[in-house]
């Protein structure tokens, strides 16, 4: 049981260090990005892809494929997470803000 926790908390920890480097980088990236004044463009190629990721429909899982497998396809989703479609829609509601701010308007 001990050999199983240790395992268990071994990937947890990989994962969430995966997670913290991610984040590093897309910080890393947005102030190079701010300081040579190219985030706004970048901003604007950005937008549509998430919007249009955001807006498509998840997709269930499929019953052709893996039907003896024990429901594998029913645990992986055949589309991306609940979690992964909030932070596109957080990301896409503080695009809005941000443009919101910087034109004045909406209040």
């Amino acid at each position: 049981m001990d050999e199983v926790m240790n395992i268990l908390l071994i990937r947890f920890a990989i994962i969430v260090a995966g997670i913290a480097l991610l984040v590093v980088a897309v910080f890393s990236v947005a102030i190079m990005l701010k300081r040579r004044g190219r985030l706004g463009r970048a901003r604007g190629l950005v937008e549509p892809v998430l919007r249009a990721w955001a807006d498509r429909p998840a997709a269930g899982p499929d019953p052709r494929r893996n039907a003896g497998r024990g429901g594998l396809d029913a645990r992986r989703g055949g589309g991306r997470s609940e979690l992964g479609r909030l932070a596109v829609r957080g990301a896409l509601h503080y695009l809005d803000r941000s443009e919101t701010r910087r034109t004045g308007g909406g209040r």
